[in-house]
């Protein structure tokens, strides 16, 4: 029997995390037990960066949409999106970092790509391609974060400081079923299929390129000496 359209987006989009997510030093430098505080906090400032927008590219999608359901998918995810920025804060001051200074620089390229991405999508593109987003970030939540959560326990300096990998890697299970219903409907129309495709590979290499960024600028960080509370 045929695969169904998220299905086969599905196999199109593993070779792109296969290829630019799995093998990336960073996540292989959280499995071998090598990653540093200073690159840690680097990989939360990057998200914070992502996930403070999170919630308006959504509603502005919402916005743009034409249809009811559609409308009401974005405004839903939206709504469970909200606040997750603050438990990269809640992190980064458990891990003695004081958020209102070390929070103060622009996002990497990683994280400006995706959130120039979704905004686009949102206002000028096609807001359907946000889905293909979700399908990303969410897949990546669902498969990876548990594992690389129970990794991170070998770290001291982290052992109070994983709310957010913790809430994803729950959440991210929950959310992976409502986009995977709100892909199959966008798919039945081939030219929001290949939006959505798009997306979802663009943002696995964009969030490879986020990991990159953390590993860069955490070690500059280091040398520089980021701020602490204390």
């Amino acid at each position: 029997m045929a695969a169904d359209p998220y299905q086969r987006a599905v196999a199109e989009a593993a070779r792109v995390q296969a290829d630019y997510i799995e093998q990336h030093p960073f996540v292989e430098s959280i499995m071998k037990g090598t990653l540093t505080p200073a690159v840690y906090a680097a990989y939360l400032r990057e998200t914070y960066h992502l996930v403070t927008q999170t919630p308006y590219f959504l509603s502005a999608a919402a916005a743009h949409s034409d249809e009811e359901w559609l409308q009401d998918w974005f405004l839903d995810l939206a709504r469970d999106e909200r606040h997750h920025n603050r438990l990269c804060v809640r992190d980064l001051k458990k891990m003695g970092y004081d958020p209102d200074t070390y929070l103060g620089t622009i996002p990497g390229l990683g994280t400006w790509t995706m959130v120039g991405q979704n905004h686009y999508l949102a206002r000028a593109g096609n807001p359907v391609g946000i889905i293909g987003f979700a399908a990303a970030t969410e897949g990546l939540g669902a498969a990876l974060a548990p594992k690389v959560a129970a990794a991170m326990r070998q770290y001291e300096f982290a052992k109070d400081a994983l709310s957010f990998l913790k809430v994803h890697s729950t959440e991210d299970q929950e959310h992976i079923e409502t986009v995977r219903k709100g892909f199959l409907r966008c798919a039945e129309d081939s030219e929001a299929y290949t939006v959505m495709v798009a997306a979802w590979k663009y943002t696995l290499r964009a969030y490879a390129q986020l990991f990159t960024d953390a590993l860069e600028r955490g070690s500059s960080d280091l040398a520089a000496a980021a701020p602490r509370i204390g």
